[in-house]
C-alpha cells in the first residue's frame, strides 16, 4: 500500500478514536477486496456491519461508544451519553452502549448497542464529547434517562438534575424549555421529567414552560400565586379548565404559539372564553410574545386585573 495512504488511513481514524467506516476508507481510494485483505492480515479490525478499528488498539469504553455509534450513524444517548457527561451513573448495573437513531432509518438492532429510536432527534440536540463522539446534549440526556422510567429509578434521575444544576451545568428554564419543545403527549419521558421538575420547583401541575414563565415574573414581583389547571366547575357542572385562576372569579390564559395555532383551535378557544364570561368569570389572556418580551408589562396587567377583580391586594408600584 502506498505510505500517503496509510497515512491518510491514520490521520483519518485519528479524528475518530482509531475508527474508520467501511464507505471512509473507500473514499481514501481502497476497494473492497483491499480492506479485506487488510482485515485477514490484521492490520484492521472489523467491529460491526460497516467499521472497523485499527489493529492493536486495545477498546475503552469510549472506543466501544465510538464504533457503535459510527456503525449506526447514531448519537450516544441514555446512560450511556450520562457517561460521556461525567455524571454519576455507578448507581446503575453496567449496560451495554445505548444510542439514538432517527426512526426513518429503521435501524433497531445491532451487537455493538442498545438502540433507541426517536422521530423528533435535532441537529442541536447533539454535541461532540472529546472532540469526536456524537453525543445528546445534557438536557436531552436528561430526557432520555426520564423515559427509561421505571426501568431506573426516577429518583435517580432527580438527584443527577439537581446536582447538575448545583454545579452550574444546567437550569430550571432550560429544562422547561427542552421540555416544551420536545412534548409529544403520551411520551413516558415527558411526563417524567415534567413531574420531577415540578416537583423540584414546588408549584403546581403547568402545562407548558411558558405558564411556568409566567409564574416566574409573577414572583419576581412579589404578586401572589394563583391557582393552576383550576377545573371550574360552578353549582357542579363543568365549564373549563384554565391556566391559572384567582378567586373568587379572576381567569388568567397563557396563549403559546403552537397550542392555540389552527382555525379549529381558535374557535374552540372562543367558545371556551364565551362559556367562562357567561358563567360570571373575568378572563385576561398574555400571548408568548408578551411574557418573553415586557414580562414587566404582564405584571402591571396583572396587578390592574388584581386590584379589579380580587380579594388580593396588590403592593403598589
Amino acid at each position: 500500500m502506498a505510505p500517503y495512504i496509510e497515512r491518510a488511513i491514520a490521520e483519518r481514524a485519528a479524528l475518530q478514536l482509531s475508527h474508520m467506516t467501511r464507505e471512509q476508507l473507500q473514499e481514501l481510494g481502497l476497494s473492497t477486496s483491499r480492506i479485506r485483505r487488510m482485515t485477514e492480515h490484521g492490520r484492521l479490525d472489523r467491529v460491526g456491519r460497516r467499521t472497523y478499528r485499527l489493529a492493536g488498539v486495545v477498546p475503552t469504553f469510549e472506543h466501544e461508544v465510538m464504533a457503535a455509534c459510527l456503525d449506526l450513524g447514531a448519537v450516544a444517548s441514555g446512560r450511556t451519553a450520562a457517561k460521556l457527561h461525567g455524571l454519576d451513573v455507578e448507581r446503575w448495573e453496567p449496560v451495554s452502549v445505548e444510542v439514538t437513531v432517527p426512526k426513518r432509518t429503521g435501524q433497531t438492532a445491532s451487537e455493538l448497542a442498545c438502540v433507541h429510536t426517536s422521530t423528533n432527534l435535532r441537529p442541536d440536540d447533539v454535541i461532540l464529547v472529546q472532540g469526536c463522539i456524537p453525543t445528546t446534549t445534557l438536557a436531552r440526556t436528561f430526557f432520555s434517562l426520564a423515559s427509561l422510567v421505571p426501568e431506573i429509578d426516577a429518583e435517580d434521575v432527580r438527584d443527577l438534575i439537581d446536582t447538575a444544576t448545583r454545579d452550574g451545568r444546567c437550569s430550571d428554564k432550560w429544562l422547561w424549555w427542552l421540555l416544551e419543545q420536545i412534548r409529544c403527549r403520551g411520551r413516558n419521558g415527558v411526563t417524567v421529567l415534567q413531574d420531577i421538575l415540578e416537583d423540584w420547583a414546588g408549584t403546581g401541575r403547568t402545562e407548558s414552560w411558558l405558564e411556568r414563565a409566567f409564574l416566574g415574573c409573577l414572583r419576581d414581583e412579589g404578586l401572589p400565586l394563583p391557582v393552576v389547571q383550576r377545573r371550574i366547575a360552578p353549582h357542579g357542572l363543568f365549564v373549563a379548565r384554565v391556566d391559572c385562576f384567582y378567586e373568587p372569579n379572576l381567569v388568567i390564559e397563557i396563549l403559546g404559539h403552537r397550542a392555540h395555532s389552527t382555525r379549529r383551535q381558535t374557535s374552540n378557544d372562543a367558545a371556551r372564553r364565551n362559556r367562562l364570561r357567561l358563567a360570571g368569570y373575568e378572563i385576561i389572556e398574555f400571548t408568548y410574545d408578551q411574557i418573553v418580551a415586557d414580562p414587566a408589562g404582564v405584571c402591571r396587567d396583572v396587578r390592574a386585573a388584581l386590584a379589579r377583580f380580587t380579594r388580593h391586594t396588590p403592593t403598589p408600584f
